[in-house]
């Protein structure tokens, strides 16, 4: 999975992580507390990892960097775009369902 961080703890060796297939967030946790004052992610970075769910809670594990500051500003963006009930309605949205069986979805996509 690749994935934007969206918010770091460099202390505390956390992140949270913005997934490609734009399903739940995924949350990281360095397993051990690596020397202080090691590079960790910051919040832009692009970075790959392993997926699983736990708990019902999606869990980035190896991350790896793709590219420091590939998206700097999105963390910014989103806290200033509007919730979808706060932007004005300038379409229709028309809604619609899919059939599990007619999708071909990856397990890591699927919620517990």
């Amino acid at each position: 999975m690749i994935g934007v961080v969206l918010w770091s703890d460099q202390d505390d060796r956390k992140a949270v992580f913005w997934c490609e297939d734009h399903g739940d967030l995924a949350y990281y946790e360095a397993a051990d507390k690596v020397a202080e004052g090691s590079a960790f992610f910051d919040a832009g970075d692009m970075v790959q990892f392993d997926v699983a769910v736990e708990s019902r809670l999606r869990k980035a594990f190896n991350p790896r960097m793709v590219q420091e500051q590939a998206c700097a500003g999105l963390p910014e963006t989103l806290m200033r775009t509007p919730a979808p009930s706060q932007q004005p309605q300038s379409a229709k949205i028309i809604a619609f369902s899919l059939k599990q069986r007619d999708v071909a979805m990856p397990v890591c996509a699927m919620k517990a």
